[in-house]
């Protein structure tokens, strides 16, 4: 099977095409040389004088004949290469200089095939010697592994009224109403008016302690995206039942406060209004485009699956949420930091491929709990490194009176921008109040204009 994807004659034009390049042809062989690496040849020998050949570039000489026999002679390995008689019947097998490129992509096509067949090897050794159950993942890292190689095949560099004209296209179709193509709302005012809407390649991470409100600031961005926008949202819930979930949701879009519903104290509601208002709710909820997968401790490559999918059976999607990406299985639990930034960095692919903001919930660290201000900030994250790289914005979700009940900040949840990589001036502070089961915009009349005003610790 190796050799299907070996071409000793390729190699050898591809040579010899660099060694009969003239002034007039000299940056088709340079470019040659750069577009390669040694490991693009089969053949040890053609290894060794493609380095050669690396190496006269590196020192500013020219690349012919007499230069590299002599390099190779230097390096000792003429008896690997054949001397100076291969080198020369290199030459007579490349007719003309303007077949190199020609040649070249073929070696590097080759490679790719190479590279493919290896990974599709190593795959199915790990099936074979694994159970069933991590077939999804192995799969997946084939997947990740194969969609990552270098195939070779050179982008063309663009000139910057190429990508002034898309940009323009861009805010043409959003100004004529088609906004939703190229952005993203979450249904919190102050918010989006500061975003403008999310890029849909985003990835937004939202870190926070237990019980401060990660859970119901996404259960808010799924119903206004599921239910106000009816885009489809796909939810992961690793921490929560799907029923949880879909509590939380309906009991927000319903406007009806479940404890009151529930509490000892019936006089404070209307039960029949609240039913009501339940029941209509539901209806809507019954129609909405909204997807739950509870399925404890999901790979990164599980949620890539399904997620494409879900994506090709909806039609594309509107919002992938994670709750939360610690929860996540990890590819290497005695090296947190490498596993999460994996997690990180497919998340971040996912919303690039599948062009929807992907919202991932994330823990913070207890070492917030030992300072005076324990308004979170980046450095809180667990794991935080590639977390805080390769997200393009970060919130975080703070509830004062958690730690002091006495707060006139009662009943206020903050959402802090701690990273805003598109939209300047939107890293600050942003208040909601949670009264319905949900975040709804806070009127702050009342509030000490030194919490509004706090400068983000970025």
């Amino acid at each position: 099977m190796e050799n299907k994807f070996t071409d000793y004659y390729s190699e050898q034009a591809v040579i010899g095409g660099i060694l009969i390049a003239t002034s007039e042809t000299e940056e088709i062989a340079i470019s040659a040389i750069e577009s390669l690496v040694a490991d693009d040849f089969t053949s040890s020998a053609h290894k060794t004088i493609f380095k050669a050949m690396q190496s006269l570039v590196r020192n500013g000489s020219k690349v012919d004949l007499v230069l590299l026999n002599g390099e190779i002679e230097q390096q000792g390995n003429s008896d690997i290469t054949g001397g100076f008689g291969y080198l020369a019947e290199c030459t007579k097998n490349t007719s003309s200089i303007q077949m190199l490129p020609g040649y070249v992509q073929k070696i590097k096509d080759l490679t790719t095939a190479r590279k493919t067949l290896a990974v599709l090897n190593e795959g199915i050794a790990k099936i074979s010697s694994s159970n069933v159950s991590n077939l999804v993942d192995v799969v997946g890292e084939v997947q990740s592994t194969i969609s990552s190689m270098d195939t070779g095949s050179v982008v063309e560099t663009q000139h910057i009224m190429d990508g002034v004209n898309e940009s323009i296209n861009i805010l043409e179709s959003m100004i004529n109403g088609d906004i939703w193509k190229y952005k993203t709302q979450f249904g919190l005012p102050d918010i989006d008016k500061a975003f403008g809407g999310f890029n849909n390649t985003d990835l937004i991470v939202v870190g926070g302690r237990p019980g401060m409100g990660k859970t119901m600031f996404s259960t808010a961005i799924s119903k206004a995206i599921g239910l106000k926008q009816k885009k489809p949202v796909v939810f992961y819930s690793l921490e929560m039942p799907s029923w949880q979930i879909s509590e939380r949701i309906s009991f927000h879009h319903a406007g009806v406060n479940k404890q009151d519903l529930l509490g000892d104290d019936k006089s404070k509601i209307n039960m029949d209004e609240a039913w009501a208002k339940l029941s209509h709710a539901l209806a809507d909820i019954q129609e909405s485009p909204i997807y739950i997968n509870d399925r404890p401790s999901m790979s990164i490559h599980e949620i890539r699956a399904d997620a494409r999918k879900m994506h090709k059976k909806t039609g594309g999607l509107g919002v992938i949420i994670v709750d939360y990406l610690q929860k996540m299985k990890m590819t290497n639990p005695e090296n947190m930091n490498q596993s999460v930034g994996e997690i990180a960095t497919g998340l971040k692919n996912l919303a690039k491929e599948l062009k929807c903001p992907v919202v991932a919930l994330a823990q913070l660290n207890r070492n917030l709990e030992q300072r005076t201000n324990k308004r979170p900030v980046n450095a809180d994250l667990r794991e935080s490194g590639v977390i805080e790289q390769e997200a393009d914005v970060i919130f975080m979700i703070y509830r004062d009176e958690k730690y002091h009940p006495d707060t006139n900040l009662k009943g206020i949840t903050e959402v802090i921008c701690t990273k805003s990589r598109h939209a300047p001036g939107a890293e600050k502070t942003y208040y909601f109040t949670n009264a319905r089961g949900g975040l709804d915009q806070a009127v702050l009349s009342n509030i000490n204009s030194d919490y509004v005003d706090e400068e983000i610790e970025c």
